[in-house]
């Protein structure tokens, strides 16, 4: 059995049939691309890069045992984190995500603070009310997605506390992302029966989130930085750095210039203000350009690259579905 993107959002409409229908629509309009009622290939690979990468090796390595805990769990995974999207856009008032008004935009932020707690209660009733899951896998799959959940919310909190310091401290920033961005991955490679020719995925797939949230943070720094004005449409990542989100770029510029009371004073007195300003991002993005943290971040985004493609050759010959899936969403 091939599991596609078809199949999860057939199975997230039937979830969303059972509720009230006020509030399916609104849940309807938070999941899917359109009036169809699925979800596109440019979505899943853009937004949730766990999700489709976990679809491609699927098809590569999953036993027909495998394929409805696989997913369900995927399912579970893409609920909960729409439920977490709502709230982040609200906190962030964020009105406008991929030229489509945000849920809080069209009705109101109490509606869309119900419609994301609703989500999170979806998550878990997917994998509660799989008839075709037995009792002990459920409860196992659900082991690893309240382990995941809760780590997403301690995540958030020290994300939260940290953008209120002026102070970056780039050991708390990894164990931020660890805990909110790359714990997701994780949870993915573990949906995935633990046999021999599957033992490096969990690791591997630790290096894929870490590879991807920093390659993230960079594009959104950079383009942040580039022909800013107050009429452009940002990303969600854009508004949460200018809201002073501690990403790796500029957590990067704090550690070296640690030790140098000028740069600190600077920098400190940029991540006082309520918000960053558009010049305050040219002036942090030039600085990063013009130091070793740069040249860091280079080393460390090819490092992870090439221990991506080392696990990857352990799959033999499906090394090159994977390799040309991850080059396709720009993850290698």
């Amino acid at each position: 059995m091939e599991i596609k993107l078809n199949n999860i959002s057939k199975k997230l409409f039937e979830s969303v049939a059972k509720i009230e229908p006020g509030l399916g629509e609104m849940i309807c309009y938070q999941l899917f691309d359109d009036k169809d009622n699925t979800i596109t290939e440019k979505n899943i690979n853009t937004y949730h890069p766990e999700i489709s990468i976990g679809l491609k090796l699927a098809n590569i390595l999953s036993e027909e045992s495998d394929d409805i805990k696989l997913e369900i769990g995927f399912c579970s995974l893409y609920l909960f984190k729409s439920g977490l999207s709502i709230h982040e856009e609200i906190g962030a008032g964020t009105p406008n995500i991929n030229n489509k008004d945000t849920l809080w935009w069209k009705w109101g932020p109490a509606q869309a603070i119900n419609a994301g707690d609703c989500l999170y209660s979806m998550s878990r009733l997917m994998i509660l009310d799989e008839n075709n899951l037995n009792d002990h896998t459920k409860i196992k799959l659900l082991q690893k997605f309240d382990l995941l959940s809760n780590n997403m919310f301690k995540g958030k909190f020290l994300e939260l506390k940290n953008s209120e310091d002026y102070k970056i401290n780039l050991s708390d920033v990894i164990n931020t992302n660890t805990l909110r961005e790359i714990t997701v991955f994780q949870y993915i490679a573990e949906l995935f029966n633990k046999t021999p020719k599957k033992l490096n995925l969990i690791n591997m797939f630790k290096n894929i989130g870490d590879l991807y949230v920093l390659k993230n943070h960079l594009k959104g720094f950079n383009r942040l930085s580039d022909s800013l004005n107050i009429n452009q449409t940002f990303s969600q990542l854009e508004n949460e750095i200018l809201n002073k989100k501690k990403i790796f770029p500029i957590s990067y510029l704090f550690d070296e210039y640690k030790d140098s009371l000028e740069h600190q004073k600077k920098l400190g007195t940029i991540y006082m203000k309520r918000m960053i300003e558009f010049e305050d991002m040219k002036y942090l993005n030039e600085l990063f350009y013009s130091s070793k943290s740069s040249d860091l971040y280079e080393v460390k985004i090819k490092k992870l690259s090439e221990k991506i493609i080392d696990n990857i050759s352990k799959l033999d010959n499906q090394t090159s579905d994977l390799k040309n899936h991850l080059n396709e969403i720009q993850l290698l």
